[in-house]
Protein backbone atom coordinates (compact mmCIF):
# COMPACT_ATOMS: atom_id res chain seq x y z
CA UNK A 1 0.00 0.00 0.00
CA UNK A 2 2.81 2.40 0.92
CA UNK A 3 4.53 1.66 -2.38
CA UNK A 4 1.34 2.48 -4.32
CA UNK A 5 0.95 5.75 -2.44
CA UNK A 6 4.58 6.73 -3.16
CA UNK A 7 4.09 6.04 -6.86
CA UNK A 8 1.01 8.27 -6.92
CA UNK A 9 2.93 11.04 -5.13
CA UNK A 10 5.79 10.79 -7.63
CA UNK A 11 3.49 10.93 -10.68
CA UNK A 12 1.52 13.82 -9.18
CA UNK A 13 4.75 15.78 -8.68
CA UNK A 14 5.83 15.12 -12.27
CA UNK A 15 2.40 16.18 -13.61
CA UNK A 16 2.17 19.35 -11.54
CA UNK A 17 5.67 20.44 -12.54
CA UNK A 18 5.07 19.73 -16.23
CA UNK A 19 1.73 21.48 -16.57
CA UNK A 20 2.84 24.29 -14.29
CA UNK A 21 5.76 24.99 -16.57
CA UNK A 22 3.44 25.23 -19.59
CA UNK A 23 1.13 27.67 -17.85
CA UNK A 24 3.92 29.80 -16.44
CA UNK A 25 6.12 29.97 -19.54
CA UNK A 26 7.14 33.40 -20.74
CA UNK A 27 10.13 34.83 -22.65
CA UNK A 28 13.42 35.00 -20.72
CA UNK A 29 16.57 36.92 -21.45
CA UNK A 30 20.05 35.76 -20.43
CA UNK A 31 22.14 32.61 -20.56
CA UNK A 32 21.57 29.88 -17.97
CA UNK A 33 24.49 29.66 -15.51
CA UNK A 34 25.42 27.51 -12.49
CA UNK A 35 23.65 29.91 -10.13
CA UNK A 36 20.31 29.24 -11.85
CA UNK A 37 20.31 25.60 -10.69
CA UNK A 38 18.67 25.31 -7.29
CA UNK A 39 18.37 21.55 -6.70
CA UNK A 40 20.28 19.87 -3.90
CA UNK A 41 19.96 16.17 -4.79
CA UNK A 42 19.41 15.97 -8.56
CA UNK A 43 22.52 16.33 -10.73
CA UNK A 44 22.51 19.72 -12.45
CA UNK A 45 22.36 20.02 -16.25
CA UNK A 46 24.36 23.26 -16.18
CA UNK A 47 27.97 23.13 -17.34
CA UNK A 48 30.27 25.45 -15.43
CA UNK A 49 33.57 25.76 -13.64
CA UNK A 50 32.67 25.30 -9.99
CA UNK A 51 33.69 23.90 -6.61
CA UNK A 52 31.28 22.34 -4.12
CA UNK A 53 31.58 20.98 -0.60
CA UNK A 54 28.67 18.83 0.59
CA UNK A 55 27.92 17.25 3.98
CA UNK A 56 25.34 14.47 4.41
CA UNK A 57 23.99 12.76 7.51
CA UNK A 58 21.76 9.76 6.71
CA UNK A 59 19.99 7.37 9.09
CA UNK A 60 18.57 3.83 9.35
CA UNK A 61 19.74 2.00 6.26
CA UNK A 62 18.20 -1.46 5.63
CA UNK A 63 19.77 -4.08 3.34
CA UNK A 64 22.72 -1.73 2.91
CA UNK A 65 24.49 -3.99 0.38
CA UNK A 66 21.47 -4.11 -1.99
CA UNK A 67 22.81 -4.68 -5.54
CA UNK A 68 26.22 -3.41 -4.26
CA UNK A 69 24.99 0.09 -5.04
CA UNK A 70 26.37 1.69 -1.86
CA UNK A 71 28.32 -1.11 -0.16
CA UNK A 72 29.96 -4.38 -1.17
CA UNK A 73 28.32 -7.69 -0.26
CA UNK A 74 28.45 -8.61 3.43
CA UNK A 75 29.46 -11.97 4.87
CA UNK A 76 31.97 -13.15 2.23
CA UNK A 77 35.76 -13.42 2.30
CA UNK A 78 37.41 -10.06 2.82
CA UNK A 79 34.14 -8.34 3.70
CA UNK A 80 32.54 -7.32 7.01
CA UNK A 81 30.20 -9.63 8.90
CA UNK A 82 26.56 -9.89 7.92
CA UNK A 83 24.66 -6.73 8.81
CA UNK A 84 21.18 -5.90 10.07
CA UNK A 85 21.67 -2.37 8.80
CA UNK A 86 23.61 0.84 9.23
CA UNK A 87 22.33 3.14 11.98
CA UNK A 88 23.78 6.24 10.34
CA UNK A 89 26.49 7.50 8.06
CA UNK A 90 28.04 10.90 7.47
CA UNK A 91 29.84 11.97 4.31
CA UNK A 92 31.91 15.00 3.39
CA UNK A 93 32.38 15.24 -0.38
CA UNK A 94 34.32 17.75 -2.47
CA UNK A 95 33.19 18.21 -6.09
CA UNK A 96 35.19 20.03 -8.76
CA UNK A 97 34.02 20.74 -12.32
CA UNK A 98 36.12 22.26 -15.07
CA UNK A 99 34.27 23.86 -17.99
CA UNK A 100 37.15 24.47 -20.38
CA UNK A 101 35.29 23.80 -23.65
CA UNK A 102 32.04 25.39 -24.84
CA UNK A 103 29.85 22.23 -24.81
CA UNK A 104 31.89 19.94 -22.60
CA UNK A 105 33.08 19.76 -18.98
CA UNK A 106 34.97 17.34 -16.73
CA UNK A 107 34.25 16.69 -13.06
CA UNK A 108 35.48 14.69 -10.08
CA UNK A 109 34.08 14.05 -6.60
CA UNK A 110 36.14 12.91 -3.60
CA UNK A 111 34.09 11.67 -0.60
CA UNK A 112 35.11 10.91 2.96
CA UNK A 113 32.55 8.69 4.76
CA UNK A 114 31.96 7.67 8.38
CA UNK A 115 29.58 4.78 9.13
CA UNK A 116 27.95 3.36 12.28
CA UNK A 117 26.87 -0.22 11.46
CA UNK A 118 24.79 -2.43 13.76
CA UNK A 119 26.96 -5.56 13.76
CA UNK A 120 30.35 -4.34 12.56
CA UNK A 121 32.77 -1.76 13.94
CA UNK A 122 32.44 1.92 13.19
CA UNK A 123 34.69 3.08 10.35
CA UNK A 124 35.69 6.23 8.56
CA UNK A 125 37.98 6.98 5.62
CA UNK A 126 38.05 7.64 1.90
CA UNK A 127 34.96 6.31 0.08
CA UNK A 128 34.76 5.55 -3.67
CA UNK A 129 35.90 8.45 -5.88
CA UNK A 130 33.67 9.51 -8.77
CA UNK A 131 34.65 11.23 -12.02
CA UNK A 132 33.10 11.88 -15.39
CA UNK A 133 32.08 14.28 -18.09
CA UNK A 134 29.08 16.37 -19.16
CA UNK A 135 28.19 17.34 -22.72
CA UNK A 136 25.55 19.85 -23.80
CA UNK A 137 22.98 18.43 -26.24
CA UNK A 138 20.57 21.35 -26.33
CA UNK A 139 20.93 24.88 -25.02
CA UNK A 140 18.66 27.91 -25.20
CA UNK A 141 17.83 30.84 -22.94
CA UNK A 142 15.19 28.76 -21.13
CA UNK A 143 16.17 25.09 -21.56
CA UNK A 144 19.20 22.83 -21.18
CA UNK A 145 19.55 19.15 -22.07
CA UNK A 146 22.83 17.55 -21.02
CA UNK A 147 24.35 14.08 -21.36
CA UNK A 148 26.42 12.90 -18.42
CA UNK A 149 28.70 9.91 -17.90
CA UNK A 150 29.71 9.31 -14.28
CA UNK A 151 32.21 6.65 -13.23
CA UNK A 152 32.53 5.16 -9.73
CA UNK A 153 35.95 3.79 -8.77
CA UNK A 154 36.66 1.45 -5.78
CA UNK A 155 39.15 3.64 -3.91
CA UNK A 156 37.60 2.90 -0.49
CA UNK A 157 38.20 -0.09 1.77
CA UNK A 158 35.48 -2.70 1.22
CA UNK A 159 36.60 -4.66 4.30
CA UNK A 160 35.35 -1.68 6.36
CA UNK A 161 32.13 -1.13 4.33
CA UNK A 162 33.64 1.92 2.67
CA UNK A 163 33.38 0.77 -0.96
CA UNK A 164 31.31 -1.17 -3.46
CA UNK A 165 34.58 -2.94 -4.40
CA UNK A 166 33.94 -2.65 -8.14
CA UNK A 167 33.90 -0.08 -10.94
CA UNK A 168 30.52 1.24 -12.09
CA UNK A 169 29.46 3.40 -15.01
CA UNK A 170 26.37 5.61 -15.00
CA UNK A 171 25.23 7.27 -18.22
CA UNK A 172 22.44 9.77 -17.83
CA UNK A 173 20.37 12.64 -19.19
CA UNK A 174 19.94 15.87 -17.22
CA UNK A 175 17.60 18.76 -17.99
CA UNK A 176 16.80 22.24 -16.77
CA UNK A 177 13.79 24.30 -17.86
CA UNK A 178 13.28 27.90 -16.78
CA UNK A 179 9.72 28.88 -17.78
CA UNK A 180 10.03 32.28 -16.13
CA UNK A 181 12.49 34.31 -14.11
CA UNK A 182 11.47 32.79 -10.75
CA UNK A 183 10.66 29.14 -11.53
CA UNK A 184 13.21 26.48 -12.48
CA UNK A 185 12.38 22.82 -13.16
CA UNK A 186 15.18 20.24 -13.26
CA UNK A 187 15.24 16.50 -13.92
CA UNK A 188 17.59 13.55 -14.23
CA UNK A 189 17.47 10.02 -15.66
CA UNK A 190 20.54 7.89 -14.84
CA UNK A 191 21.31 4.19 -15.31
CA UNK A 192 23.90 2.62 -12.99
CA UNK A 193 25.83 -0.31 -14.48
CA UNK A 194 28.28 -2.30 -12.28
CA UNK A 195 31.44 -3.60 -13.95
CA UNK A 196 32.38 -6.77 -12.12
CA UNK A 197 31.03 -7.03 -8.60
CA UNK A 198 30.94 -10.04 -6.32
CA UNK A 199 29.21 -13.41 -6.60
CA UNK A 200 26.80 -14.72 -3.99
CA UNK A 201 27.71 -17.96 -2.14
CA UNK A 202 26.33 -21.20 -3.67
CA UNK A 203 22.75 -22.06 -2.71
CA UNK A 204 20.78 -25.29 -2.36
CA UNK A 205 23.80 -27.59 -2.24
CA UNK A 206 24.79 -26.66 -5.80
CA UNK A 207 27.75 -24.77 -7.21
CA UNK A 208 25.50 -22.12 -8.74
CA UNK A 209 26.65 -18.60 -7.90
CA UNK A 210 24.69 -15.52 -8.89
CA UNK A 211 25.86 -11.96 -9.47
CA UNK A 212 25.28 -9.95 -6.31
CA UNK A 213 25.67 -6.52 -7.95
CA UNK A 214 22.87 -5.26 -10.16
CA UNK A 215 21.75 -2.48 -12.47
CA UNK A 216 19.80 0.43 -11.01
CA UNK A 217 17.72 3.15 -12.69
CA UNK A 218 17.67 6.50 -10.93
CA UNK A 219 15.21 9.27 -11.83
CA UNK A 220 14.38 12.62 -10.32
CA UNK A 221 12.37 15.80 -10.75
CA UNK A 222 12.82 19.02 -8.82
CA UNK A 223 11.38 22.53 -8.83
CA UNK A 224 12.72 25.70 -7.28
CA UNK A 225 10.88 29.00 -6.95
CA UNK A 226 12.69 32.23 -6.07
CA UNK A 227 10.63 33.79 -3.28
CA UNK A 228 13.06 36.58 -2.46
CA UNK A 229 15.35 38.49 -4.80
CA UNK A 230 17.40 41.22 -3.19
CA UNK A 231 20.46 43.26 -3.97
CA UNK A 232 22.65 41.07 -1.74
CA UNK A 233 21.06 37.61 -1.72
CA UNK A 234 18.23 35.44 -3.12
CA UNK A 235 16.17 32.72 -1.44
CA UNK A 236 14.88 29.75 -3.45
CA UNK A 237 12.88 26.94 -1.77
CA UNK A 238 13.31 23.64 -3.63
CA UNK A 239 11.25 20.41 -3.66
CA UNK A 240 12.47 17.20 -5.29
CA UNK A 241 11.28 13.65 -5.91
CA UNK A 242 14.11 11.14 -6.39
CA UNK A 243 13.54 7.44 -7.13
CA UNK A 244 15.52 4.27 -7.78
CA UNK A 245 14.42 1.01 -9.42
CA UNK A 246 16.61 -2.09 -9.09
CA UNK A 247 16.62 -4.29 -12.21
CA UNK A 248 19.01 -7.02 -11.07
CA UNK A 249 21.16 -8.15 -8.16
CA UNK A 250 20.71 -9.44 -4.62
CA UNK A 251 20.65 -8.24 -1.02
CA UNK A 252 21.75 -10.09 2.11
CA UNK A 253 20.04 -10.26 5.50
CA UNK A 254 21.45 -10.74 8.98
CA UNK A 255 21.08 -14.55 8.94
CA UNK A 256 23.00 -15.07 5.71
CA UNK A 257 20.20 -15.42 3.18
CA UNK A 258 20.69 -13.82 -0.22
CA UNK A 259 17.38 -12.59 -1.58
CA UNK A 260 16.55 -11.06 -4.93
CA UNK A 261 16.60 -7.26 -5.11
CA UNK A 262 14.89 -7.23 -8.52
CA UNK A 263 12.07 -4.67 -8.67
CA UNK A 264 13.01 -3.11 -5.33
CA UNK A 265 11.66 0.43 -5.69
CA UNK A 266 12.73 3.37 -3.55
CA UNK A 267 11.23 6.87 -3.71
CA UNK A 268 12.41 9.82 -1.61
CA UNK A 269 10.95 13.27 -1.10
CA UNK A 270 13.48 16.07 -0.61
CA UNK A 271 12.83 19.64 0.48
CA UNK A 272 15.19 22.49 1.17
CA UNK A 273 16.23 26.04 0.33
CA UNK A 274 19.12 27.57 -1.57
CA UNK A 275 20.49 30.90 -0.37
CA UNK A 276 22.44 32.66 -3.14
CA UNK A 277 24.90 35.43 -2.28
CA UNK A 278 25.35 38.08 -4.93
CA UNK A 279 28.50 39.92 -5.90
CA UNK A 280 28.60 43.23 -7.76
CA UNK A 281 31.38 42.04 -10.03
CA UNK A 282 29.10 39.31 -11.41
CA UNK A 283 26.35 41.67 -12.63
CA UNK A 284 23.64 40.17 -10.46
CA UNK A 285 24.64 36.53 -10.96
CA UNK A 286 25.10 34.59 -7.71
CA UNK A 287 28.44 32.75 -7.83
CA UNK A 288 28.16 31.51 -4.23
CA UNK A 289 25.24 29.66 -2.66
CA UNK A 290 24.35 27.64 0.43
CA UNK A 291 21.83 24.80 0.26
CA UNK A 292 20.19 23.26 3.34
CA UNK A 293 17.80 20.36 2.86
CA UNK A 294 16.09 17.31 4.31
CA UNK A 295 14.89 14.09 2.66
CA UNK A 296 12.70 11.20 3.76
CA UNK A 297 11.74 7.88 2.19
CA UNK A 298 8.19 7.31 0.90
CA UNK A 299 8.50 3.57 0.27
CA UNK A 300 9.01 0.47 2.41
CA UNK A 301 12.37 -0.20 0.74
CA UNK A 302 15.07 2.37 1.42
CA UNK A 303 18.71 3.33 1.14
CA UNK A 304 18.15 5.37 4.31
CA UNK A 305 15.07 6.59 6.16
CA UNK A 306 16.08 10.24 6.50
CA UNK A 307 18.90 12.45 5.28
CA UNK A 308 20.13 15.94 6.10
CA UNK A 309 22.26 17.83 3.56
CA UNK A 310 24.30 21.03 3.72
CA UNK A 311 26.09 22.23 0.58
CA UNK A 312 28.32 25.22 -0.19
CA UNK A 313 28.82 25.92 -3.92
CA UNK A 314 31.02 28.44 -5.70
CA UNK A 315 31.15 29.05 -9.46
CA UNK A 316 33.96 30.79 -11.30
Amino acid sequence: MRHQVSQRVAWMAFSIAFFGSLVASQPIQGQIVVGDSGVGYIDSAVLGTQARVRFDAAYSSRFADRAEFFYAQYGVDGAPELERGIDNHQELATYLEWHRWENFSLFAEIPIRWIDPVANDNAGDLYDIQAGLKASLLESESTLLTAQLRGYFPTGDASKSLSTDHVSLEPGLLSLHRPNHSLTIESELRYWIPIGGSLAPPVGGTNERRNFSGEVLRYGLGAGYKVHEGSRFDVTPVAEIVGWHVFSGLRSDSIGQRNSAVNDAIVNFKIGSRFSIKSNCYDGVSPTSLYVGYGTVLTESNWYSDILRIELRRSF
